[in-house]
């Protein structure tokens, strides 16, 4: 079996598909829009925060069946983080140990507490984000 002229025609053609995708995705998820975190604790939006680049603070909400809980994430640069729960609370820490996200791929969730933290670009207050349904 010998490789012909039109087998590395073929082999080169996937080669630059595949790297020219991955290009296209690269640029489309470092794309300079105004990024939005958005916040929600047992589905219910509870904020909305600009990740501005150059801007750093912390946000700090409270959780649980009347609040009792305190939970802080971190904005620093235009990425997100969840910062370290107690252990009673958080009994794995999966979400504080994802660490930063900056991409609208990349969430954080808490499945004990019921938070999650995503990515939107531009406002959450527009009309073409409705939602097919809800899972518990």
């Amino acid at each position: 079996m010998k490789i012909k002229i039109a087998d590395y025609f073929i082999v080169g053609f996937i080669l630059f598909s595949a790297l020219a995708g991955l290009w296209f995705n690269v640029q489309e998820a470092g794309a300079t829009g105004q990024k939005y975190a958005v916040i929600y604790l047992e589905n219910e939006q509870v904020a909305e925060l600009s990740l501005s680049p150059g801007e750093s603070f912390e946000y700090t909400f409270n959780f649980g069946p009347e609040g009792e809980h305190t939970a802080r994430v971190e904005i620093d640069d235009g990425k997100i983080r969840m910062l370290p729960m107690g252990e009673k609370l958080c009994p794995r820490g999966i979400c504080s140990h994802t660490g930063w996200i900056d991409y609208s791929y990349e969430s954080i969730v808490c499945l004990p507490n019921q938070i999650r933290i995503a990515f939107v670009e531009g406002s959450v207050e527009r009309d073409d984000l409705d939602l097919d349904g809800v899972t518990y």
